[in-house]
This record gives structure tokens, C-alpha cells and sequence, in this order.
């Protein structure tokens, strides 16, 4: 599996390009074009790496293990009073400087904890029958990176230490990251489908339908409804550079967005969300029995079949 999406991982630069500048023109502003090809170099090239404490523990346990390598500028955020940044995690903070999103650097409460995941694509440059699965939103945890009062093990200052104004930048369903793709119940669910699509000549763009995610879901929910037009204006740039014959919302609340965005565009297609969360009703929508056991890669096989289906 890894092979195969490694292969086809961004590649098409002429696609990479124009998602470039639309990211740079429409989302972060044009002054983070360099940050935002620094970070897909990086997602490129560490495909196959963890972050430096995964790494360490896996490597302890008997297990190879390769640390992921930043490029300077766009490494991990570093609280206020630390000598280091996070070494737990992949994701890093890019400013935003778009005029249509400065507010979210400007608040007064409720701050930080800024998601964005930048697009990613497979197998795109060798086939048109390209399809567009589309998230919700970039979600993100605010313990670590907001004012919010949590204080676990570990976390020492004050809470004004902890806000990262910054957007907090990784990919949809973290499918650049080895340690997401690992996890059968996160990102690898999404990593078998779009290595079963591939096989079956399938190119596949992710994105999110909400480019930001806001501090929790309901500050995300009311920051959407303020953006909706803009974020309908980019969703439609993306499909106009990815020319998708089907575009795939995974899960209710994503298709709903979707619609709300793309109206009755006959391209919008439904899928349940692929999460080790909602197994009950990936069951029921493909009337599997709840108590009958079934593997990843089944469920992956018949979300395959479905999607090909649908897309026909």
C-alpha cells in the first residue's frame, strides 16, 4: 500500500502549481506562497517519517523508524518560556495573512487553535477519471494551542504561553503522515480506500469543504456561516484546476456543506464518513449486520465499490 500511494503522491506539477498559488491567493495570502511550498516539499519527502518522540519510541521498541525533517521556517509551534518546539506532532503553524481571514488573528477570546489542511492528491497526473473526496473541516484540539483552561501533565506557564494565532497546517485525514496512516482507526481507513481507488485507475484529490477549523466546532460552525460565499468561491477554484468527475462528501455534515456550496451540482455524491468512530453506521449504510465482525480492508473494499458506482 505505501508504495503505491508514495508513487502517486503529488504527482502532478502542473496541479501542484496551481494549488500553490491558490492556496497563497485565496487562503493564507500571497505572502506564505515560499512556507507553502516549503511544507509540501516536506510532506513529499518525509512521506515515510514520524515525528521525533514517535520515532524515539518506536525505535526503542525494536522498530525502524525515520524522524521527520523540517525545513527551516516551517517547524512545529513552540510555546512562549520552551527552548524547543513540540517534538509530538508533524503539524506546523503558517501565518495567515489573507485580507478574508485576518480576523481569525485578530480575536479577543477564544483564540488559537487554528486547523487548515492543505489538499493532497494521488495518481492524478495519469488519469481523468479523477475523483474529489471532500472533509469537513480541519480539525484540531485546543489544549495545546489555545487560551483554553486546560492544564494536563506536561503543560506548565499560563494559558497565554499555549495561543498560536498561526493556522496550524497538516492535510485531510493526515494521509502525508506515516503515524496516521498507520492508524486503522484514522487516517489508514482513508489510506486503503485511496489505494483501492488507484488500482482501479482512479486519480483522488482530498481537501475540506470549511478550509478552517476555529478554535472548537462551535466556533467553527459559526466562523463557516460568516465565510460561506468565500469558501463556496474557493471550493469552486479547486474543482475548476481538478476538473473531478465526481466530487465525494464524506460524511452528513460534509455533504450538507457541500450542497450548501456547490447547490445542486450533480457531481456531489454521499458517502458515510470513514471513521473507527461511526463503525455502527458505515453498517448500517452498507446493511451490514451490527454484530458481524468485519476487517478494514472489507469495509475499504465495499466503500471502493460504492464510490465506483456512484461515480459511474
Amino acid at each position: 500500500m505505501e508504495t503505491t500511494l508514495y508513487s502517486t503522491f503529488l504527482d502532478d506539477k502542473e496541479i501542484t502549481c496551481q494549488i500553490y498559488e491558490m492556496l497563497a491567493n485565496d487562503v493564507l495570502g500571497k505572502e506564505q506562497l515560499e512556507k507553502i511550498k516549503l511544507r509540501y516539499d516536506d510532506m513529499y519527502r518525509n512521506f515515510f517519517s514520524y515525528s521525533k518522540e514517535e520515532a524515539v519510541k518506536l525505535i526503542k521498541s525494536g522498530t525502524e523508524a525515520c524522524v521527520w525533517e523540517f525545513s527551516k521556517g516551517v517547524e512545529p509551534f513552540t510555546p512562549k518560556g520552551w527552548n524547543r518546539y513540540y517534538e509530538d506532532t508533524i503539524t506546523v503553524p503558517i501565518p495567515i495573512t489573507h485580507p478574508d481571514f485576518k480576523d481569525l488573528t485578530t480575536r479577543t477570546e477564544k483564540r488559537g487553535a487554528i486547523g487548515l489542511d492543505l489538499p493532497t492528491w494521488f495518481n492524478l497526473k495519469n488519469t481523468d477519471k479523477r475523483i474529489m473526496l471532500v472533509a469537513q473541516d480541519p480539525l484540531r484540539g485546543n489544549t495545546w494551542y489555545s487560551d483554553v483552561d486546560k492544564f494536563p501533565k506536561g503543560k506548565t506557564g499560563c494559558k497565554e504561553d499555549y495561543i498560536c494565532i498561526d493556522a496550524l497546517v497538516a492535510s485531510p485525514f493526515g494521509l502525508h503522515g506515516k503515524s496516521w496512516r498507520d492508524k486503522k482507526n484514522g487516517g489508514g481507513r482513508m489510506a486503503l480506500l485511496v489505494e483501492k481507488l488507484i488500482e482501479h485507475g482512479y486519480g483522488v484529490y482530498l481537501t475540506d469543504c470549511r478550509k478552517y477549523f476555529v478554535y472548537d466546532h462551535k466556533e467553527s460552525d459559526i466562523y463557516s456561516l460568516k465565510k460561506k460565499t468565500i469558501y463556496k468561491r474557493i471550493l469552486e477554484k479547486e474543482i475548476s484546476i481538478i476538473r473531478p468527475s465526481c466530487i465525494v462528501a464524506m460524511g452528513n455534515q460534509a455533504y450538507s456543506y457541500c450542497k450548501e456550496l456547490l447547490g445542486n451540482d450533480p457531481r456531489v455524491k454521499y458517502a458515510p464518513h470513514f471513521s473507527g468512530t461511526a463503525t455502527w453506521k458505515v453498517k448500517d449504510f452498507f446493511d451490514i449486520p451490527l454484530k458481524q465482525k468485519i476487517s478494514i480492508e472489507e469495509l475499504a473494499e465495499k466503500y471502493m465499490k460504492y464510490i465506483i458506482t456512484i461515480c459511474k
